[in-house]
């Protein structure tokens, strides 16, 4: 396995650590101002769940997840995951894979393989480019991934609201940016990606809302090894209270994620991938979950089977 420790990488996992180091102070900082005028008009259905996108406020959600390609290439990751709240209009997630192990010795035809999916950020895959004969001898690799980071901007003219129904819509802009902080070439994309971002958030009669989280994807810098990254990328999600917050079995609530990606490099190609989220509020603040996903007629190097398991704390 090959070690590339950049100048690139040691600024970004600088970022990284400086990021992880304020993280108290900002939690504490904002714990304080949420008590004051962090309340926003147009989250009118109270997000019990810390799932809705237009509710900015501290958190903090890490989270553990499985990754199998059809190729039967396996990632497995520990995630730290959390929210900045910097105003009532402007917050900040930041997304790193402190742990992350990759298994690629049932691979068909190791150490040669194939190359790895176009790899979404966020998604735990390998980036563009990737091939399993760059692991190790022995086929698996261990150490940090990649960093992303989301910056969400509210305007309060682009939120609107229903007197009579009590619904609410919001549509919200930022970036998205994913930094080659991968401790391994093989743990990465080994590039910077951009990520402009548009979202829209909308009440559903039922308790629940609907965000169509959407993305366009592409490299502005890169290893010379690693394909360009030019697609849209989807993060559509419905969530749905099951139960009121209250006795043993309340508080359970569906968030089904449904992921279309379109490429725009070589030949247009598109992948989809769904996964049902089920989780459940232990006390207020604190949730757990569990996630399945799967592959929509994956091909070899698209993501198959995904399971990720979680906690959610907020204030």
């Amino acid at each position: 396995m090959k070690r590339r420790i950049t100048p690139i990488l040691t600024l970004c996992l600088l970022i990284a650590f400086a990021t992880l180091l304020l993280t108290p102070f900002c939690l504490a900082e904002e714990q304080e101002r949420a008590k004051g005028d962090m309340t926003d008009k147009t989250v009118t259905q109270k997000d019990e769940t810390g799932t809705d996108p237009r509710g900015f406020a501290p958190k903090f959600m890490p989270y553990y997840r499985y990754t199998e390609l059809e190729n039967n290439l396996v990632v497995q990751e520990m995630t730290l995951f959390g929210m900045f709240a910097f105003n009532p209009r402007f917050a900040m997630t930041y997304e790193w894979a402190i742990a992350k192990y990759l298994d690629a010795t049932d691979v068909s035809g190791f150490p040669s393989g194939e190359s790895g999916t176009p790899g979404p950020p966020g998604t735990g895959a390998p980036g563009a480019g990737f091939r399993p004969g760059t692991a190790e001898d022995d086929g698996d690799a261990i150490g940090m991934g990649d960093l992303n980071l989301r910056f969400f901007f509210k305007p309060e003219e682009l939120e609107w609201g229903y007197d009579q129904s009590k619904l609410t819509g919001s549509i919200m802009v930022g970036s998205e940016i994913l930094f080659p902080t991968a401790t391994e070439n093989v743990l990465g994309n080994e590039s910077l990606i951009l990520s402009p971002m548009l979202v829209i958030v909308h009440d559903t009669p039922t308790h629940g809302f609907v965000a169509l989280m959407n993305f366009y994807d592409f490299t502005a810098f890169k290893d010379r090894r690693r394909d360009k990254v030019k697609q849209f990328r989807g993060r559509w999600f419905i969530m749905q209270p099951l139960t009121k917050p209250g006795p043993w079995y309340g508080g359970i609530y569906l968030l089904p994620e449904f992921q279309p990606v379109y490429s725009f490099e070589g030949d247009n190609s598109f992948s989809f991938w769904f996964g049902p989220e089920v989780g459940k509020i232990m006390a207020p603040g604190k949730i757990v979950y569990l996630k399945p996903g799967w592959g929509v007629s994956p091909t070899s190097t698209e993501r198959e089977f995904t399971f990720e398991l979680g906690w959610r704390w907020f204030f």
